[in-house]
């Protein structure tokens, strides 16, 4: 009997090894694959940790595994194929090796004709392996939700407390419709994003008691409007594309900071999404991704029980104070897509932890009682009278993802003028014009001090804010003091 040779791996195949196990492959499949021994496989996995640490110290090896000599048409394969896989069609090397080609014909590029090696090259560089399809989709019926409540979710969210569970969610809002102007567009059809010229996109995520609102993504169309300039910091994380909506390229960025930042803080989550072509399947140290089952979301997704209206309803108070204050002011009424980032912020600070640990168990996901607040009644106010059911809901149909046909794709790679011209089509808005001087916040500082000081509703706790913000505006104050002192007796002092 002849036995198998142990062959010698080079650094970049025993990397490979690793990825494709990482990756659910079986370690018998590869021992047939590399005409190998099973213990030769298994020392690779049990001294991955080095072997990485080998691999990724040296730039040669790294290039020749990541790097593609037509790059752009891996970066439109890429983005087809995590569509399709979202979708959950079935993508064999076959069907790649044609879509590469089409995709080489549709950006041009010459001399570019696909191949098996070039197919099996991108999937090393981009970790995709061969998995076996089980079960076929089926209709979701009515309970499929209880089901998934009962048999599944205990087991999913055992070791995780309430502090560690998220939703996330995605939501359009047209951030300058007016109230004249929601009967009007009542009936429009938003799917085709013919208002995309009006809206943004935002994504929103909490944990299930509350306690952590995550800094809110704002997606725009253009990426450097004219209403951020002097703008040193943003009190949400903005991106854009042509379009504003959410692609799987921003989910995935977004959820790889998190991760990272879940790496500092040595702490574990479970996220819960939807199942959205835009929402992945991204592997993370930190994140257990979870996806709520098909056609479930309006009833299992805590984001829609109330937490996105909440959203809204305050974005849009905000929206109408600000016009009545426009026109009180005799300014121009124009909303920039910076007004509605400080807005949307402010909106989001309204929504109370009560209110969001509310939605999580109205979802069926949190068996504790419901928790009653006076916190939480609405205010009655007279402006809440101005924004009714109907123009919080306006926007709930708006579109925030869409399968890309292949010119999207092509467009989004190559950044034709085309969408270049559409994007900057935002940066007509107004600027935010010069940063205020110091001494201007100081006097606008000392304006609301008087103002609280003669009102027989003044709290010490606003008290005690504005005497925080003069704290930091005095030592700025300080700080130009002394720069100029310096400039000064730098221009007095002898050569």
């Amino acid at each position: 009997m002849t036995s198998k040779v142990r062959r010698q791996f080079t650094l970049e195949e025993k990397f490979s090894i690793i990825s494709r196990l990482e990756n659910g492959e079986s370690n018998s499949s590869l021992v047939k694959e590399f005409s190998s021994v099973k213990s030769t496989i298994s020392t690779i996995w049990k001294n991955r940790e080095s072997i990485k640490n080998d691999f990724l110290k040296r730039p040669e090896g790294q290039k020749r595994l990541r790097s593609s000599n037509c790059k752009p048409v891996e970066d439109a394969l890429l983005v087809w194929f995590k569509q399709q896989r979202a979708l959950h069609i079935p993508i064999s090397g076959p069907i790649l090796l044609e879509k590469a080609n089409q995709f080489g014909k549709l950006l041009q590029v010459e001399n570019f004709s696909c191949s098996a090696s070039w197919i099996q090259r991108f999937r090393q560089r981009n970790n995709i392996v061969f998995g076996k399809i089980s079960g076929e989709s089926a209709a979701v019926d009515s309970n499929v939700c209880s089901t998934w409540l009962s048999n599944v979710w205990p087991l999913i969210r055992a070791g995780y407390t309430d502090d560690q569970i998220y939703n996330a969610d995605e939501a359009g809002i047209f951030y300058k419709l007016t109230p004249d102007k929601t009967l009007r567009l009542k009936n429009e059809n938003c799917s085709g994003g013919k208002l995309s010229r009006e809206r943004i996109t935002v994504l929103v995520a909490a944990n299930m008691n509350g306690s952590d609102k995550r800094k809110l993504l704002v997606i725009g169309k253009s990426k450097n409007p004219r209403c951020f300039k002097n703008v040193t910091s943003l009190p949400v994380t903005y991106t854009n594309n042509t379009k504003a909506w959410m692609t799987s390229a921003i989910f995935e960025e977004m959820l790889q900071s998190w991760d990272n930042e879940l790496r500092r803080s040595k702490k574990k989550i479970l996220l819960l999404v939807d199942n959205c072509p835009a929402h992945p399947d991204v592997k993370l140290n930190f994140i257990r991704l979870v996806f709520l089952p098909p056609n479930t979301t309006a009833l299992l997704q805590p984001m829609d029980q109330g937490v996105i209206r909440n959203l809204k309803a305050n974005y849009r108070k905000l929206l109408v104070l600000k016009i009545i204050e426009n026109i009180d002011e005799k300014r121009d009424s124009k909303i920039t897509t910076l007004d509605a980032i400080l807005m949307l912020n402010k909106a989001w600070s309204g929504v109370s932890t009560i209110a969001i640990a509310n939605c999580f168990r109205h979802a069926g996901l949190n068996e504790a009682d419901a928790i009653i607040s006076t916190s939480d009644a609405p205010d009655n106010e007279p402006i809440s009278n101005l924004v009714s059911d109907e123009y919080i809901s306006i926007d709930d149909d708006v579109v925030t993802s869409e399968i890309q046909s292949d010119n999207d794709i092509v467009s989004s790679i190559l950044n034709e003028a085309e969408d270049k011209a559409e994007a900057e089509l935002e940066t007509a808005e107004e600027e935010f014009g010069d940063p205020p001087s110091i001494t201007e916040a100081r006097k606008a500082l000392h304006t609301l001090e008087a103002f609280f000081l003669t009102r027989d509703t003044a709290v010490q706790s606003e008290l005690n804010a504005l005497k925080l913000l003069d704290n930091s505006v005095q030592k700025n104050f300080f700080k130009h003091i002394k720069s100029k002192q310096t400039h000064i007796q730098n221009y007095f002092s002898p050569v």
